[in-house]
């Protein structure tokens, strides 16, 4: 999974919602949550993990780009 969401940091701001270019980051309206809704559509840009102020957010490189 190259997106994880660490839901213990998450303060819900949004920041990686709105952040994603590739709208692999989707919003939970009813628990005011974020969830990586396209897992395979990452783009591994880290925009999400770059931008989170509260560093919830992890990118992993997949082995399959080496």
């Amino acid at each position: 999974m190259p997106v994880k969401i660490n839901y213990s940091k998450c303060t819900a701001c949004k920041t990686c919602y709105k952040d994603c270019p590739g709208d692999v980051i989707g919003w939970d309206e009813d628990n005011n949550i974020p969830f990586v809704a396209y897992q395979d559509e990452c783009w591994y840009c880290g925009n999400c993990d770059i931008h989170c102020p509260e560093q919830a957010i992890e990118v992993s490189i997949s082995p399959r780009f080496f």
